[in-house]
């Protein structure tokens, strides 16, 4: 019997230990706090505090559905904001500006190389080149993925592994219908899923690599854009120009010009046509 090593394949044993390797305890990745964290935590001091009048604070009524509620809404806010940054990047100033950040995040020559290894092992040194200019060609994906996590804050890239090669491809994802899912199991607290929603595929942690640019909690665990700061003023202006444009509209009719063909007429009569007009 062929051994059982197809890393596509859940039940392969390849599969099964990388997504315990990289889901594990051992894995001690930078991570945002999550808000059900946050409010499990000040949860438990939520009979400690009481009101000026003695009582202690407690919800008016409970519903079971309000994390589910919650979930749908957070995913929606999420769906607006994408949306917006897409409309954003028409604005020529905004497109410059993410070709400006994008360009300062890759910009290499000779002296300074955009990516350097530093390994005494220059077997494991020489497999890491491959990698990353020949098989991932950070050379020229490298400008695109990092202008793409600067529009959105988060950049989705799956990694198309193979049990004897390794990583043979990498391809970009949708920013916007991929959902990151963390503390699906209760027992792992480190276990992370990817979920395609529009093909309706799930990935674990090693098959999707997740850049986002940390520092604001408000969208974890998503990142936040560069754009973020900007978007209100945007949609203001938006909102100014389309109010511009209704009015003009709307004065345009009061504007007509008649082109009166008349042979003899006088100049009173002229004036009164006009008039009724």
């Amino acid at each position: 019997m062929a051994k059982n090593d197809n890393p596509k394949n859940s039940d392969s044993t390849l599969f099964k230990r990388l997504t315990r390797l990289f889901s594990g305890p051992i894995v001690n990745y930078r991570r945002q706090d999550i808000t059900r964290g946050r409010k499990r935590y000040y949860s438990n001091y939520g009979s400690r505090f009481t009101t000026p009048s003695g009582q202690q604070f407690k919800k008016t009524e409970y519903n079971p559905f309000d994390a589910l509620n919650s979930g749908y809404m957070l995913n929606q806010l999420r769906a607006e904001r994408y949306t917006d940054f897409q409309q954003m990047e028409f604005t020529p100033e905004i497109a410059s500006a993410l070709d400006i950040y994008a360009d300062e995040m890759t910009t290499s020559n000779q002296l300074q190389p955009l990516l350097t290894i530093d390994c005494p092992n220059e077997e494991i040194k020489s497999v890491l080149m491959t990698l990353y200019h020949q098989v991932l060609n950070i050379d020229f994906n490298l400008f695109g993925w990092s202008r793409t996590m600067c529009k959105y804050g988060d950049f989705f890239l799956y990694l198309d592994l193979d049990d004897t090669a390794g990583v043979r491809n990498a391809i970009g994802l949708p920013s916007s219908e991929i959902e990151r899912l963390e503390g699906e199991d209760p027992t792992n607290p480190n276990y992370v899923q990817y979920q395609w929603n529009a093909a309706g595929l799930t990935f674990e942690n090693w098959q999707v690599a997740h850049f986002r640019i940390l520092g604001h909690d408000k969208y974890a665990p998503y990142g936040s854009s560069v754009l973020e700061p900007a978007r209100r003023i945007w949609r203001q202006l938006t909102l100014l120009e389309d109010a511009m444009m209704s009015y003009r509209i709307v004065r345009a009719r009061s504007v007509e010009f008649f082109i009166l063909m008349l042979v003899t007429s006088r100049l009173m009569m002229l004036s009164s046509i006009c008039r009724r007009q």
